[in-house]
């Protein structure tokens, strides 16, 4: 009995020494001599916690500088290091110094833990404790934008500098009225303002406002100086950035897509965020509108109905857009207030102005190819030749591709069948019936009249592909009579005819006529044709002929 007993004791040692216990860390970074871009907040990610980004922040509660947080971790070592805001930022550490561990091509912190423990303060990207900063760099910022009277020089003028009137002068090198300069100091903190030529005059703050400090009945900005230091492009007499009111406007009369709830605005301004700038239309005209802010910035924007449930469709090359890695959007460079125009959905001008939407419907058989792909493409002036964007499907395996593309009536369009974006693209030689040659590159040509399907064309060709029994095809015959015509063309085969297409001798179509009754003998009206010649394409189950006809009348 004895000896089971001392058998039991030794297994529950044995399980305890292997279990993990929980332990209390406490983390320390110094950020008083970072210096890179700004930020709000700084966190410790690590193997502990996944690399969760924002699940573990650290506070800096007496405002020194140094952020700390204590968290429970079950491990027995742990590679970690501190971000900013989440992963917007992260340390860069050195491979091989004291305090890191390189896994798999990463350098991180890393600690062994046998109990609860508070890690030594250390310096950003560093395994020691910071040096400190005797002289801080600062520079200065000031927006003249909005200051409204004339002026020559701009100062800024505080405790560092004993109020002095003209001991430094900022400047504005780039033209856009911003004004700066940088100094050295080794104040702790300073109360300043900005003012011009020498005390002529000089900002009036506002007191409690978030930048500043009265002492004495007087109403300075005010700063805590840790390390070096770049304070944002400030507004005279603000704490804030200048801003001007944008009012965008943007009329739904027209709209004919989902049904949708409300109307908003979205852009390089706000992060694309969805639903955070609704637009209303309190008179019920269909025009929606929203006044905003915004700094006096160029900006990219499109209007988006229920957050991003639907999205404009921008004609790239048009003239309220501009088009960056691939996305068209509307584009506005803001000198001040502004009152946009109102535009309709999808376009640059009013809806009184904007041409009618077509759908139009493009097919190609892709056997025509004969090489290896992945994607079928579709490109053309309407999608500024974007290569992948506009991707074909086939559903029906039949090796013929389809797309339907949202595009204007009137328009005359250049286009051409690619394959995985441009790593294959149609080669027309030039004077083909179906072809425009413009700066030297042939493509495929036509006239948006309306909503439209356009006859599946073989790959680099004009019409159908051809059958691939040569032999049936030499067989079919087609007779079109009369010829010379003055209104109506009567054609026939020996083959059922399932399409004809009419061309002139540019290459313009001009017809377009798909046959489900599978008969040999038709007809097309050409009595609105001028007098000429002209080119009759017919598709039959035996392959695709092309007849010259000429119109006398």
């Amino acid at each position: 009995m004895k000896k089971l007993y001392t058998l039991l004791v030794f297994g529950l040692a044995s399980v305890a020494a292997f279990a993990q216990s929980k332990q209390n860390v406490t983390f320390k970074v110094d950020m008083n001599n970072y210096s890179a871009t700004s930020y709000s907040a700084v966190y410790v990610n690590g193997t502990y916690n996944s690399w969760c980004g924002t699940c573990n922040p650290l506070t800096d509660s007496d405002q020194d500088g140094v952020w700390e947080g204590t968290f429970e971790i079950t491990a027995d070592s742990i590679e970690y290091k501190f971000t900013l805001d989440g992963w917007n930022g992260q340390e860069n550490l050195t491979a091989g110094t004291t305090c890191t561990k390189t896994t798999s091509g990463f350098t991180n912190r890393f600690v062994k833990l046998n109990g609860d423990v508070t890690l030594d303060k250390v310096c950003w990207n560093s395994c020691d404790a910071c040096v400190q900063v005797t002289k801080k760099t600062v520079v200065f910022n000031v927006n003249m934008k909005q200051y409204g009277k004339s002026f020559s020089k701009v100062y800024v003028s505080g405790t560092f500098n004993g109020w002095s009137g003209n001991a430094n002068e900022m400047t504005d090198a780039d033209g856009d009225k911003v004004y700066s300069d940088t100094i050295e100091l080794t104040d702790d903190s300073i109360e300043y303002k900005f003012q011009v030529d020498g005390w002529a005059d000089d900002e009036k703050l506002t007191a409690g406002s978030s930048c500043t400090k009265t002492t004495s009945g007087f109403t300075n900005r005010f700063a805590k100086l840790t390390g070096n230091k770049v304070f944002s492009n400030v507004c005279w007499a603000s704490c804030s950035e200048c801003t001007n009111d944008v009012t965008f406007k943007v009329d739904m009369n027209k709209y004919a897509g989902a049904s949708f709830t409300g109307v908003y605005v979205n852009g390089s301004f706000n992060g694309w965020c969805g639903s955070c700038n609704p637009m209303l239309d309190d008179d019920k005209d269909g025009i929606w509108e929203v006044k905003l802010p915004l700094p006096q910035d160029s900006i990219e924007f499109k209007y988006t109905l229920d957050g991003w449930n639907g999205q404009e469709s921008l004609q790239e090359g048009s003239s309220c857009t501009k088009t960056t890695s691939g996305y068209t959007n509307r584009f506005l460079k803001i000198t001040g207030a502004t009152v946009l125009d109102v535009v309709c959905w999808e376009s640059c001008v009013s809806c009184a102005n904007t041409k009618e939407k077509a759908n139009v419907t493009f097919q190609v058989d892709i056997r025509g190819f004969g090489g290896s792909y992945s994607t079928v493409n579709l490109n053309g002036t309407f999608n500024g030749w974007c290569g992948s964007c506009i991707a074909m499907t086939d559903d029906n395996k039949d090796s013929i591709y389809t797309v339907t593309v949202p595009l204007f009536a009137g328009d005359t369009i250049e286009y051409k069948f690619t394959a995985d974006g441009w790593a294959n693209d149609e080669k027309f030689s030039g004077g083909e019936p179906c072809t425009k040659t413009t700066g030297g590159f042939t493509n495929r040509y036509n006239v948006v009249t309306g909503d439209t399907t356009y006859p599946v064309v073989c790959w680099a060709k004009c019409t159908a592909c051809q059958t691939n029994d040569a032999t049936a095809l030499v067989a079919t015959s087609l007779n079109v009579y009369p010829n010379p015509t003055e209104g109506v063309l009567y054609f026939n085969s020996n083959s059922n005819i399932t399409a004809a297409q009419v061309f002139d001798l540019s290459g313009k179509l001009l017809v377009s006529e798909r046959f489900t009754t599978n008969a040999v003998n038709n007809q097309l009206n050409v009595t609105g044709f001028q007098n000429g010649l002209y080119i009759l394409s017919v598709q039959t189950a035996n392959g695709t002929l092309n007849k010259q006809f000429s119109v006398n009348k």
